[in-house]
């Protein structure tokens, strides 16, 4: 702005005449800064620059009166035109509090004038010729949309005349004469220069058309375009006769419905053709009905050469055809296609669909009828091959192993009600068939008619009730596969719940004629604490306690992280010293790691140790331990430790890099069904890039590697090792239903996947 204030020599005025100059470019209210140019052109253009110029209503000129068509750039800028019988003399900017007199007189410069421009139609490349007076002056001339052509290009440069090529990118508007000063004089013709656009005779109708298809397009001008553009925005290419009459161009493979243009250098649009792309037409499907994956599906229609991949319906990833034609192509069915509509995909986005309908079972029946709870139920009818599960009554569900397309088996869940239960099939593909009602009735075993609610807490080494019925046939109950204790008193059955039983435990009725088994929710004893030597033994002078070396104590037994208590009384005055010391039986070594508060009067005369792994090998392999030390009569050695219920079920090592997916879960490697509400799966890992790099963990089901019903949180993006998760109802029946467990991602190491 300083460099402006030079240039033109203004000064300013304030509202206020007595107001000190500020150097402030814009200090608020309505100032003016700056003005000019200054000589300037009549007929050109005058700038002003301040704050709050908005608010100006009108401006005087010596010779002009008030000017009001002022355009207004933006608040800090406002520009007119200064008439043709403007003289010398102060500017006034008028608003509506007051006046701003500038303090500088405007000059005006010799009289540039712009006569005539020749021709006024012009294309690009064209010679125009400017004529006027005191062009000279003249530096550069500005096409509409702000094409500029500087002095250098003129062809011909004099006081009267300028002339010069018209621009591959001018478009048709006023062209501008500039003097180029930084802030310039700029004088605008009267008539707006024509530039001759490409055109076409008439915009072609390429309803139909197919990619590869030939377009000839024929106008006038055509040598002038720069592009030819898709719907799409995609570019092709083109060719254009010596004429420029005529314009060729081939439609690409990915050709969709909508206009396509031709852009001259201007950038100007011209449309040439619509289009409407041909799709597959008056498609069918061979078969269309009891299809199933593997199965070669024919589709018979028009135009099926544009078919680039199906996708069927419960399947993701498309499928690519075999053997296409113009009126054929042949596709097989992936796994998981389910009931509902293909869809047929074309390079131009186009989609057409087409009903095929899957393979279900047929004349469903059961045999017994009815069929004892507890008991075995055959499934007949036909087309049964598929059958994944069935449900009964949607109070329970179980998994049909090797069906054949006539029967399967399976084993009737205890715990259903007598009666008719509506049965619902599932195939593996998802898709769900309703097969009637099945007539059940009581077990003929033994079973139980009242099992405990969910309010009652059954703990591990306890004992709980249950009435059953058929008593006279029990023979045994186990838990969890393993014979426990019970007291039968009429109907009344007392059993006793081993120390080890888990969250989720299995107990089973074994009677004379069968057996019947119940999931029942058991709060596990995880702590153990166990007293491994009592007694009063004194020690002075360093003697020696053996009792749990030497075989008298089995220390295998004991995991890592298991405390080790000492209780002792010290046989000397308060204050006196006394201490106690463990070692190895072999020679009286010591342990692998100092052991802490061992020495010097142990506090309490209680010492507890953490048993780590090195200190358990070192004591098992030279032959238990040895207690020692002086001055303190020992009374008691307890050891404790918590039982972990996380069971490992899988741990053998795998990579996983750009999506691959570990299906060792998946497709019967686990058996999901008998997971329970509650549990926690962990999925231990290690990440294979650098420290702070990306990667991820994605747990999905086998059908088709899908979502699981919910969002797993936190195992996207640089997961925590272990990632858990809690397996809810909804999770559970998922993988059952699904095909189990696929771990996918990308960029770490999986270790180990347990569940408690």
């Amino acid at each position: 702005m300083a460099g402006l204030m030079l240039m033109s020599g203004v000064t300013f005025t304030s509202c206020n005449d007595d107001d000190d100059f500020s150097t402030q470019q814009y200090v608020g209210g309505v100032t003016l800064n700056v003005f000019g140019p200054s000589p300037v052109a009549r007929g050109g253009e005058l700038r002003f620059l301040g704050s709050g110029l908005k608010q100006i209503q009108s401006i005087t000129i010596p010779g002009s009166g008030d000017i009001t068509d002022i355009n207004v750039v933006s608040d800090n800028e406002i520009r007119i035109i200064v008439p043709q019988n403007a003289e010398p003399g102060h500017v006034v900017l008028h608003h509506a509090k007051g006046d701003i007199t500038t303090k500088t007189l405007l000059t005006f410069t010799e009289p540039i004038t712009l006569e005539s421009i020749a021709p006024l139609t012009v294309k690009a490349g064209d010679e125009i010729t400017v004529k006027g007076d005191y062009l000279n002056l003249i530096h550069e001339i500005i096409f509409n949309d702000d094409i500029s052509v500087p002095e250098e290009a003129f062809l011909a440069h004099s006081r009267y005349e300028i002339k010069l090529a018209v621009p591959a990118e001018a478009q048709t508007g006023k062209i501008i004469l500039s003097d180029a000063a930084d802030m310039p004089n700029w004088i605008y013709s009267d008539d707006d220069l024509s530039v001759i656009l490409p055109s076409v005779d008439k915009v072609l109708d390429l309803t139909k058309a197919k990619p590869g298809d030939d377009v000839t397009v024929k106008g006038k001008d055509l040598d002038l375009v720069k592009k030819v553009v898709m719907p799409n925005g995609d570019e092709v290419k083109f060719s254009v006769n010596d004429g420029g009459d005529e314009l060729k161009f081939v439609l690409p493979a990915n050709v969709s419905d909508g206009t396509i243009r031709m852009v001259p250098a201007s950038g100007v649009e011209v449309a040439v053709a619509t289009i409407g792309v041909a799709v597959p037409e008056d498609v069918v499907a061979e078969p269309a009905t009891d299809i199933w994956a593997g199965d070669v599906i024919k589709l018979k229609g028009l135009n099926m050469e544009l078919v680039t991949d199906v996708v069927f319906p419960n399947v993701a990833d498309a499928v690519k055809p075999e053997n296409v034609s113009a009126t054929e192509l042949t596709v097989v069915a992936p796994e998981g296609t389910q009931s509902g509509n293909l869809v047929l995909n074309t390079a131009s986005g186009a989609k057409v669909e087409v009903a095929v309908v899957t393979l279900k079972p047929e004349a469903v029946s059961f045999e017994p009828q009815p069929a004892a709870l507890a008991g075995k139920m055959t499934v007949k009818g036909r087309n049964l091959q598929n059958v994944a599960s069935i449900s009964f009554g949607g109070a329970a569900t179980v998994e049909v192993q090797n069906p054949t397309s006539t029967e399967f088996t399976v084993e009737v869940p205890a715990t259903l009600s007598a009666g008719a239960n509506a049965i619902e099939l599932t195939l593996t593909n998802g898709e769900t068939v309703e097969a009637g009602n099945a007539e059940l009735s009581a077990p003929e075993c033994a079973y139980a008619t009242l099992l405990p609610g969910e309010d009652v807490e059954i703990h591990a080494g306890e004992t709980f009730v249950i009435s059953i019925a058929n008593a006279d046939k029990l023979t045994g109950v186990k838990v969890n596969g393993v014979d426990v204790q019970y007291i039968l008193n009429g109907e009344r059955l007392i059993i006793q719940v081993p120390e080890s039983a888990g969250k989720n435990s299995v107990f089973t009725l074994l009677s004379s004629n069968g057996s019947i088994s119940y999931d029942i929710a058991v709060i596990p004893a995880t702590h153990v604490g166990l007293t491994i030597w009592s007694g009063i033994w004194e020690n002075t002078g360093w003697g020696g306690n053996q009792d749990l070396a030497w075989g008298g104590y089995d220390w295998s037994q004991v995991p890592a992280g298991a405390t080790l208590t000492l209780y002792m009384t010290p046989t000397v005055a308060d204050g006196g010293w006394w201490c106690v010391s463990l070692r190895h039986a072999d020679g009286w070594g010591n342990l692998p790691e100092p052991i802490p508060g061992q020495y010097d009067n142990p506090e309490n005369g209680v010492l507890s140790v953490t048993l780590t792994a090195d200190v358990l090998k070192d004591i098992i392999e030279h032959n238990g331990l040895v207690i020692t030390g002086s001055e303190f009569v020992l009374n008691k050695v307890t050891i404790e430790w918590e039982i972990s219920l996380e069971t490992t079920i899988w741990e053998a090592g795998w990579t996983c890099s750009g999506w691959g997916g570990n299906q060792d879960l998946a497709w019967g490697g686990y058996d999901w069904s008998t997971v329970k509400p509650g549990q926690i799966l962990r999925l231990y890992t290690t990440p294979t890039v650098a420290e702070g790099e990306w990667w991820c963990l994605s747990l999905r089901h086998g059908n088709g590697w899908g979502n699981l019903p919910a969002p797993i949180p936190a195992q996207y993006d640089n997961p925590a090792s272990p990632l858990e998760v809690v397996l809810t109802a909804d999770l559970i029946a998922d993988l059952v239903a699904e095909g189990g467990l696929v771990i996918t991602g990308s960029e770490y190491h999986l270790n180990k996947i347990t569940i408690e």
